[in-house]
């Protein structure tokens, strides 16, 4: 078999034979892959050296920021008040970030508090709430990438995890913002639309649905993969007709009632009809109710018209597509310029400046190799997926298309805002698992034990290598004496003395801190602050 030869097919791979292909073999490894990375994340948080305290561990001010919303709610603030009352007092900031998010980091401070304290409770909440997610990352992962490696063993989905090196990096120890919660919904929706494309089975349609539209609720950072599912599944009626109208109306309808169910759930009684661009909103139902219109519009031109050509339903679909984008842009022009379209002129003048939310071509003059990490395993996903897709036969093609258009989105927004990059990371890893099984069956076929081992580790540790390479070279002078503030900036002194019931810490006060000490503030003291980032 050459490198090149598409994936196997359903007869040889397993679709229609789940049992002998092993579609649900091995269902024990799952968990001990999860268990396996579990146990690494949580050493390297232990074993760092970095301390018993939270602070310690945090990656950042979003993930003090966490706790500080955590806290609060665990003090008695309710679910719908994500109001931030102790940043930039007297206005308050209401935060866009969903409770849902919460919900994890929530319960371990809730269940080890009683018996550890509060202080160790969130030092061991953020230490293993990672950890458990690097675990589910890494098992989603290995179920995901099944189809793609057929009778193969699951080592093959295991090795390419050394691939997700960025990805990796959301769920280190103290990492508890939504990023990494965020990826393994990603992973899991992927998982369904490569089963709901091969098998045409409503479970799976209804499934990527769900999974959508809760990963919609945890961060707006969902629409491109939304997006990209609802294109994979257009192409795949175009090209496979009566069938995937099917799947393609089901996916729709799961996903536009899951965000109907989701916005009462997040949002007040007084916000259910209020325009809302930064977060679940009526906005985004009807946005998401573009999909079933779609669907429905597939059904029927399939029991109203036979033959129709390829080109015809191109065009249908994709007027269909244009139009309802049109209407909710005229229906909420507010949102039109996307979640961020609404904000004053003066906060998107700071956020124009903020690094991870600048476009590639930004990153590339101002830190060239780590901007040529982002991109590297991207861009050769969507190499090969669009060679694959080109050679690719009739019964193949629709998964083709499907990861080709995955690898896109990945790309195209790690293009846009190169905080991206952990998605279009997942997404090229996934991706590319059946260039790793194609390698790997050369390497059954080879002589020589070094000769079978390099073929079967090449690709995910050449990736590797690649990426760190980039990383640390072409790196620009550093500001030495901006290096030397930040690393000797210690709050922790400070907050003794301003947590003091004798002296500043007998009633709250409001303290101008520098924007990056703002979350390092409200975290140790009760007091208030000017700004965070």
């Amino acid at each position: 078999m050459r490198i090149s030869e598409p994936m196997p097919r359903r007869g040889e791979a397993g679709p229609s034979d789940p049992a002998g292909a092993g579609w649900n073999r091995h269902v024990l490894c799952y968990p001990l892959v999860a268990a396996g990375f579990f146990l690494l994340f949580v050493y390297l948080g232990v074993a760092t050296g970095k301390g018993s305290a939270a602070l310690d561990l945090l990656q950042g001010p979003d993930d003090m920021m966490r706790v500080v919303q955590v806290l609060d709610w665990l003090d008695g603030k309710g679910w719908f008040d994500t109001v931030q009352k102790r940043l930039d007092p007297p206005a308050r900031v209401p935060m866009h970030w969903s409770r849902l998010s919460d919900l994890p980091l929530a319960a371990a401070i809730g269940t080890l508090q009683p018996f550890a304290g509060r202080g160790d409770a969130v030092y061991l909440a953020v230490l293993t709430v990672p950890a458990v997610l690097a675990g589910l990352f890494a098992a989603v992962f290995v179920w995901a990438a099944v189809p793609l490696v057929g009778r193969l063993p699951l080592l093959v989905p295991i090795l390419m995890i050394g691939t997700l090196i960025i990805p990796i990096q959301q769920f280190m120890p103290g990492r508890v913002d939504h990023h990494g919660l965020q990826l393994v919904l990603a992973l899991l929706a992927c998982g369904f639309l490569i089963r709901a494309i091969l098998l045409e089975n409503a479970v799976w349609a209804l499934g990527l649905g769900f999974v959508g539209g809760l990963s919609l609720a945890v961060g707006l950072e969902a629409l491109p993969l939304l997006g990209a599912f609802t294109v994979a599944l257009c192409l795949g009626w175009i090209w496979q007709k009566r069938r995937s109208a099917l799947t393609l109306a089901l996916f729709g309808m799961a996903l536009w009632g899951t965000v109907l169910v989701l916005i009462p759930v997040t949002q007040p009684p007084n916000r259910w009809t209020a325009t809302i661009c930064d977060q679940m909103s009526v906005v985004y139902l009807a946005l998401t109710g573009i999909v079933p219109v779609v669907g429905a519009a597939a059904i029927g031109l399939e029991y109203m018209a036979t033959g129709l050509r390829r080109s015809l339903r191109l065009v249908i679909v994709g007027g269909l597509g244009v139009a309802g984008l049109a209407g909710v842009a005229m229906g909420f022009p507010d949102c039109a310029g996307g979640p961020y379209g609404n904000l004053p002129e003066e906060v998107m003048y700071w956020f124009r400046k903020v690094s991870e939310a600048k476009p590639l071509y930004d990153a590339i003059r101002q830190k060239p190799g780590p901007a040529i990490a982002y991109v590297l395993l991207p861009l050769g996903a969507l190499a090969y997926t669009v060679w694959q897709s080109i050679r690719a036969d009739d019964a193949s093609r629709p998964l083709w298309l499907a990861l080709c258009v995955l690898a896109v989105s990945g790309l195209a927004v790690v293009t846009w805002q190169i905080r991206g990059s952990s998605y279009a990371g997942t997404i090229a890893g996934l991706v590319l698992v059946p260039l790793g099984a194609a390698l790997n069956r050369h390497a059954d076929r080879a002589t020589g034990i070094l000769v079978r081992v390099g073929l079967r580790v090449c690709l995910p540790l050449l990736s590797t290598i690649a990426i760190l390479v980039c990383f640390n070279i072409y790196r620009p002078p550093t500001l030495s004496h901006v290096a030397k503030r930040r690393a000797t900036c210690d709050v922790r002194p400070a907050a003794a003395v301003l947590n003091d019931p004798k002296g500043l810490g007998a009633a709250p006060i409001t303290i101008a801190a520098p924007i990056f000490v703002g979350p390092v503030v409200l975290f140790l003291t009760r007091h208030r602050v000017i700004a965070g980032p």
